[in-house]
């Protein structure tokens, strides 16, 4: 099963985290995945808008513990620096949608997006 699901439906293009049973925490892979997914949308013409969701009962509990402490920032850019700058240069309507937890980079990347609509069992938090 992927960890990043993508889909078309004419311009709108949908993102759904797709751990549900790690409440769809990123690992490092998946934030190179997602900024070439944003950066690859900024420069499709048949793209126009983003839908981003998590599946199963929450958005994003931010990093994967498991896979940071594995894989630890080093020299360069990392990879959630990575996803910031594709975030940064993507020019088109962001839409997300959050049920259930945000917490700390799960509530942090939000504050990149043009629309957010909370479910009622929407929780943000930041425990930094």
């Amino acid at each position: 099963m992927a960890d990043i699901v993508t889909e078309r439906a004419g311009s709108v293009l949908r993102i759904q985290l797709n751990r549900p049973t790690k409440r769809n925490a990123m690992t490092s892979a998946m934030y190179v995945a997602l900024a070439g997914i944003f950066n690859e949308a900024a420069n499709d013409e048949n793209t126009r808008v983003i839908l981003w969701h998590g599946a199963g009962d929450s958005f994003c509990a931010g990093n994967d513990i498991e896979d940071f402490l594995k894989n630890p920032p080093g020299p360069g850019e990392s990879p959630q620096a990575g996803l910031m700058n594709a975030f940064v240069n993507f020019d088109k309507p962001l839409v997300v949608a959050v049920q259930g937890a945000a917490i700390g980079g799960g509530t942090t990347m939000l504050t990149h997006c043009d629309f957010i609509y909370a479910a009622e069992s929407a929780k943000f938090q930041m425990p930094f």
